[in-house]
């Protein structure tokens, strides 16, 4: 099992925001040097850490091939660096967010992550919470995945 953990500010403007590859915003982006889908970053850092394959800094570094990528391909490159060596048997993610509502966007969301990983969407679990006044500035997500090893 690995824990993953993300935060991103989050800032007005037309980029647009991304959480588990899904386009929620088009009215508020999140800071980061790629795309900064704080979902997928958290996500990749706990398949990262159930195989003790560092963390997500590591294996996609703040340099010019990854400005401003779509972090939904760090979230394929590593199931794929993982296939065939480790099964991922369950993501669950919660996501700390105020300025936009992701209760229409959850069954999206769990769809694109679950076909980024080559699971079934029912492996994976997205919760929204508001954090009620404590969390107006930023997302933070947390995640864990449970990983089985193969052969």
């Amino acid at each position: 099992m690995g824990i993953g953990y993300d935060i991103h500010s989050i800032k007005p403007g037309d980029r647009g925001m991304y959480l588990g590859g899904v386009k929620v915003s088009d009215t508020f982006y999140l800071v980061g040097h790629s795309d900064g889908d704080a979902l997928c970053h958290a996500i990749v850092d706990a398949i990262l850490g159930s195989t003790s394959s560092g963390n997500i800094g590591i294996s996609f570094p703040e340099d010019e091939k990854n400005r401003d990528r779509r972090s939904i391909e760090f979230l394929m490159e590593v199931a794929e660096s993982i296939r065939g060596r480790w099964r991922i048997l369950n993501v669950d993610a919660v996501v700390v967010i105020e300025k936009v509502r992701l209760a229409g966007f959850v069954s999206s969301i769990t769809e694109n992550v679950a076909r980024a990983l080559g699971i079934e969407s029912e492996q994976v679990n997205v919760k929204p919470k508001s954090g009620n006044g404590s969390s107006p500035g930023f997302v933070q997500v947390h995640a864990v995945c449970l990983l089985e090893k193969v052969g």
